[in-house]
């Protein structure tokens, strides 16, 4: 009876993407994290992609995230997200109850648990298990287990969060999270452009150069590229055109990147001596759409002295991790009169 309520559902919900993976379907959604509200009514319009179509085109359209830095800042948006996507791939509107595991950030504070735990149980969870994501993108890129004694460093460098542990003999050892990552990027880009060029540029378009274009400096062999972006002339309020190179979006981005690296960096100093020494061999293992950066791995290479890889460029590494978790949970499920049961926070290895 609980598999016709629903199947077992992994939702990994980023600042900039909510990914979720169905049992025996994989996944299913790859959804930007966003909603479209009616300034006058209230009333939401529509999330992911036809939301974000709609920012800046409807006057009564304002555009809501709510997640922010890994966790849901709006709990009745983010509760409004989960249940209408779980409903939607589970292909019922109101009898959807699936075990939920959902990834969070290793540094996530209790207020934030507690919302998510409230927005969770809301969208229909009847049973919720969170992960860590660098114990959830380990699990997903098949890099350690319970019973395998070895050591794996995770690197998740997302939109808004970057989140390192150090995951050895079955447990995370230590973590770190930083509030940098990809948007930072983009902001700063932005800055750039409207500092020396200026032209308000939208966060969209400074996407788009950063994916186009961008490229930690020095560049090496790498050519240098250009790309053509548009925006509103600060002056005249006019459409305008520039060009921008690898070269300026290296100088923009400069700041940010620092501030991985110096996240990276301080992930591993939590690390015993004994673990320390292994650390050479193992590396520094990358996911997370930023992660895909060009340059980036030689940049922690060249600061940490540990070889750095990218191991997921998909970014699915996490969703996948945690769609494994419910395999060894066992099948108990909570008791009738427990609407709400205490969420289980998982810090150490599935057995599988």
């Amino acid at each position: 009876m609980w598999d016709f309520a629903g199947r077992d559902t992994a939702i990994d919900l980023g600042s900039d993407t909510v990914r979720m993976h169905v049992r025996d379907r994989g996944v299913v959604c790859r959804e930007p994290s966003v909603l479209a509200r009616s300034r006058e009514t209230g009333h939401i319009l529509a999330l992911g992609r036809p939301a974000r179509q709609m920012a800046g085109r409807n006057p009564d359209v304002t555009l809501v995230r709510p997640i922010r830095e890994g966790a849901p800042t709006e709990t009745d948006e983010a509760e409004y997200l989960m249940r209408h996507l779980v409903r939607r791939h589970h292909r019922r509107h109101y009898t959807a109850r699936p075990r939920l595991v959902v990834t969070v950030p290793s540094g996530m504070t209790s207020v934030h648990y507690r919302a998510l735990q409230f927005s969770a149980y809301q969208a229909g969870a009847r049973r919720l298990t969170l992960v860590p994501t660098p114990i959830a993108a380990a699990i997903g890129m098949g890099m350690t287990s319970s019973t395998r004694p070895e050591i794996a460093v995770i690197a998740c460098i997302g939109a808004d969060v970057t989140d390192v542990g150090v995951i050895a003999f079955g447990g995370l050892v230590t973590s770190h999270t930083a509030h940098v990552g990809g948007s930072s990027l983009d902001k700063a880009i932005v800055a750039l452009v409207r500092r020396e060029h200026q032209v308000t540029l939208s966060r969209t378009a400074a996407e788009e150069a950063k994916l186009a274009v961008g490229a930690v400096p020095p560049l090496g062999r790498r050519p240098v590229k250009q790309t053509v972006v548009t925006g509103r002339d600060i002056a005249t309020g006019m459409p305008r055109e520039i060009v921008l190179t690898t070269l300026d979006v290296g100088r923009a981005i400069a700041g940010p990147v620092a501030e991985i690296v110096d996240a990276i960096g301080a992930g591993l100093t939590g690390c015993a001596p004994e673990i320390s020494g292994d650390l050479l061999s193992v590396g520094i293992t990358l996911s997370g759409g930023c992660a895909r950066l060009p340059g980036l791995d030689r940049l922690i290479r060249d600061r940490t002295g540990l070889e750095a890889r990218l191991g997921d460029d998909t970014g699915d590494a996490a969703v996948l991790g945690a769609g494994e978790v419910l395999r060894s949970a066992g099948t108990q499920e909570p008791s009738a009169r427990r609407s709400s049961p205490r969420p289980q926070v998982l810090t150490t290895l599935p057995e599988y």
